[in-house]
């Protein structure tokens, strides 16, 4: 057992790299952040969209707090939080260009009405990356 606390992000940093070349955000683009956690992905998404926005969305409290606080900490005007539940949260529909999640949709209790769901908030041709892990017999 290690003596200090766990950096998730810092942890994830390669999947976050190869993340960031899949959703090839542009500008202008509208992002929502499925299971954002302290928004790490949130704020990055905002970076590369800057004439757009991100929306990043969890359903913990303190994580919500937490992203608030550090987005705030980065001057980011193009970036919000929510703490809501992207399997039933009212999104406007077809609003979204890109959806994103890092390791933030694999807990739905109803996958295929989260993704419906997702999927409504997405304009048409809209795109949906994410990055899961794989079973757990395939996993390192």
């Amino acid at each position: 057992m290690t003596g200090g606390p766990v950096d998730y992000d810092a942890e994830l940093t390669r999947y976050s790299a190869v993340l960031h070349r899949a959703w090839a955000v542009q500008p202008r683009d509208r992002v929502l952040d499925i299971g954002c956690g302290t928004g790490q992905t949130t704020r990055d998404a905002a970076r590369k969209a800057p004439a757009g926005s991100a929306l990043g969305v969890d359903s913990s409290a303190p994580a919500i707090e937490r992203a608030r606080k550090l987005a705030q900490a980065a001057e980011l005007r193009n970036v919000t939080f929510e703490r809501a539940d992207a399997q039933v949260h009212r999104f406007a529909p077809g609003y979204f260009d890109l959806a994103i999640s890092r390791f933030g949709t694999m807990f739905f209790d109803d996958p295929v009405a989260a993704f419906g769901n997702i999927g409504r908030a997405l304009r048409p041709a809209g795109r949906l990356v994410m990055v899961i892990w794989q079973a757990h017999d395939r996993n390192e």
